[in-house]
C-alpha cells in the first residue's frame, strides 16, 4: 500500500520532464503535522479529499491544507445530491486509492478517479503534499503542478471555503 502510488507519481512528473524534490520525513496525519514536519506555511500543502455520492461515483478535491472542501459547491458542480454528497469513511479511501487517510495524493490514484482543483492552490509559489505514505512527500513549485492537474483533465474552480 501506498509505494505503488509514490512510484506511479514519479512517472507522471518523470513524463512531463519535472523534477521535483522528494522528501522523506516521519510519518504525518494531518495537513498541520505535515506543514510543521516539512518546514512549510499550512496553506502550502494540497490536501487531497475523496468525495462520494452514495451511488458508487467518487470524485477527489485537491484543496489548499488551510482550507476545507465546500462539499455543497463540490456536489453543485458534479449535479450530486447536496444531501448524499459526503467524505469517503477510511476504509472507502483506502479502497479507492490504495492509500491511508493523511497520505492520499493529489493524483495519481489506482483508479481513474475525476480530479476537482481548487484554484486557491495556485496562490502559492511552492507547492508540497503526500505521495501515497504519511512518511513520503514532495515539494514542487506550483506552476509545474498547474500543468500536472493540465495534463490530467483535473476540473478548476473554487470548491474550498
Amino acid at each position: 500500500m501506498g509505494m505503488e502510488e509514490v512510484e506511479r507519481i514519479r512517472a507522471v512528473f518523470l513524463s512531463l520532464g519535472i523534477t521535483p524534490t522528494y522528501l522523506e520525513h516521519e510519518p504525518v496525519l494531518t495537513s498541520e503535522d505535515a506543514a510543521r514536519t516539512r518546514g512549510f506555511e499550512l496553506k502550502q500543502g494540497i490536501k487531497a479529499i475523496v468525495l462520494t455520492n452514495g451511488n458508487n461515483e467518487w470524485l477527489i478535491v485537491d484543496v489548499p491544507a488551510d482550507r476545507k472542501v465546500n462539499i455543497k459547491l463540490v456536489a453543485e458542480k458534479k449535479s450530486w445530491s447536496k444531501g448524499k454528497t459526503r467524505m469517503a469513511t477510511p476504509e472507502e479511501v483506502l479502497e479507492k486509492t490504495n492509500c491511508q487517510i493523511g497520505a492520499v495524493p493529489p493524483f495519481g490514484h489506482k483508479e481513474s478517479i475525476p480530479l476537482y482543483v481548487d484554484e486557491a492552490i495556485f496562490e502559492n509559489k511552492d507547492s508540497a503534499f503526500n505521495i501515497g505514505l504519511r512518511t513520503h512527500s514532495v515539494k514542487i513549485k506550483t506552476e509545474l503542478m498547474k500543468k500536472v492537474f493540465q495534463e490530467l483533465h483535473a476540473t478548476l474552480g473554487i470548491f474550498s471555503a
